[in-house]
């Protein structure tokens, strides 16, 4: 007989709580003796650590984004009402990009408090230390060559490109170095790197809006089109080249080399991304409109659609990655469906709404809980074990048992309570 294989390094830790069967590495699983019934076990408790670094991210970046508004949009707009305005416009773009990112998250959604963190970094720390250093290094080049307008156009074609991406994915790679366990697909490394872009990019259409908001010209509407309406994905899909390389590093090389190598290289194609877009408007004036249609949508629609196609199979690993939770007992084939059909997952959210907003919220975790569960299952399976994957996997299993022990109980409570109003309604009807 074929050795049994179970698909993951956290195998062991299941069988080992849920029953003493043996496994034979040679003729397969044995059948379980009557002595080696299943044991009744009290299921460990979720660890519940302060996210410290969620909280240094988004002090440092809140006094960044402050220190913006104070030094660079206050004097740059005509007055408060200005800033408003411009802010609101700014919104558009912002919920565009944010929807498709989301959209991609939707089967292992991040946790919100990381990806909020690294949007205020991108609109704090990488924003005003870009405005810093872009403006210094472009008075330089202005100083070497005397032309202000030649100056701007190199500025923005060489130097903003590099300074930029680097800012951006540097908050990337913070929380990758950090959180790596949160990070176990190339989906992952994409949303991470697009909420710190988003932040940039919302923080920088303001300061472009307040610098042309003038009602006497057209400026501020030209700006919004060029800016909101045909480049909103510019920043994402620069720095989604930065996660993605992050991403591959962490789960897919080995070798301290071969990690640093990847990075680079796709490092490297964020700035790339940038660079064409700030060059073509910099440099080919009329014919800006040829590159942009001919070269830079198809580029997009390719990335987008790469990037829908990825999300799509994650449901897919997600299904294979929790199968073996199915044949060691912790999940039932509906828990699976929930967690990777959308339908389904609607379904059951609307049933645990019954049983009051925590019941929603224990059902809501229940579901994440098990997708990262799938996730890091299929990825171990293929990688290698991970012991801090698994630790952080166990954490997980304990807290997905404790979601559901919830939900059960408070939807029970509901469906009794409504019982009781129904029987009372009959017994008044009657009388």
């Amino acid at each position: 007989m074929n050795t049994t294989h179970w698909g993951g390094p956290g195998e062991d830790y299941r069988l080992k709580k849920i029953s003493s069967v043996n496994v034979d590495m040679v003729n397969g699983m044995s059948a379980p003796a009557p002595d080696d019934a299943a044991p009744v076990w009290q299921t460990p408790k979720a660890r519940h650590s302060f996210p410290w670094l969620e909280v240094i991210i988004t002090t440092v970046s809140t006094i960044g984004f402050i220190a913006l508004v104070i030094f660079w949009l206050s004097p740059a707009s005509s007055g408060v009402v200005s800033l408003v305005r411009t802010s609101l416009l700014a919104l558009l773009p912002l919920l565009i990009v944010v929807s498709f990112i989301l959209f991609i998250d939707r089967w292992e959604p991040e946790p919100w408090k990381t990806k909020g963190a690294l949007f205020l970094w991108g609109a704090g720390v990488a924003t005003i230390s870009a405005g810093i250093l872009n403006t210094a290094l472009q008075e330089n080049i202005i100083l070497s060559i005397g032309d202000v307008n030649q100056s701007n156009a190199l500025a923005a074609t060489f130097i903003a490109p590099l300074i930029e991406e680097t800012l951006k994915g540097l908050g990337v790679l913070i929380v990758v170095i950090v959180r790596r366990t949160n990070i176990n697909s190339i989906i992952d490394g994409v949303v991470y790197a697009g909420f710190s872009a988003c932040g940039f990019m919302f923080a920088e259409d303001i300061l472009y809006f307040v610098r042309v908001d003038d009602p006497a010209d057209s400026g501020l509407l030209f700006t919004f089109i060029m800016r909101g309406i045909a480049s909103p994905f510019v920043h994402a899909m620069a720095t989604s080249m930065t996660g993605i390389g992050l991403a591959l590093a962490l789960i897919k090389f080995k070798r301290g080399w071969s990690k640093t190598g990847i990075v680079l290289v796709f490092w490297f194609f964020a700035m790339v991304v940038h660079f064409v877009w700030n060059g073509t408007a910099s440099f080919l004036g009329r014919y800006f409109v040829l590159i942009y249609l001919g070269i830079e949508m198809p580029a997009f629609v390719v990335w987008a659609v790469t990037l829908i196609i990825l999300s799509r199979k994650e449901a897919e690993k997600i299904r294979v990655g929790l199968v073996p939770y199915v044949r060691t007992g912790w999940l039932i084939p509906g828990e699976v469906t929930m967690a990777t059909d959308r339908r389904a997952r609607r379904a059951a959210l609307k049933w645990a709404r019954s049983g009051g907003r925590e019941a929603k919220r224990a059902m809501r975790s229940f579901l994440v809980n098990l997708a990262s569960l799938g996730m890091d299952q299929r990825l171990m399976a293929k990688h290698g074990p991970d012991r801090a994957r698994i630790d952080n996997d166990e954490r997980m299993l304990a807290e997905a048992v404790e979601n559901r022990r919830e939900f059960l109980r408070l939807t029970s409570i509901a469906e009794q309570q409504q019982d009781v109003t129904d029987a009372v309604s009959r017994l008044a009807q009657a009388r």
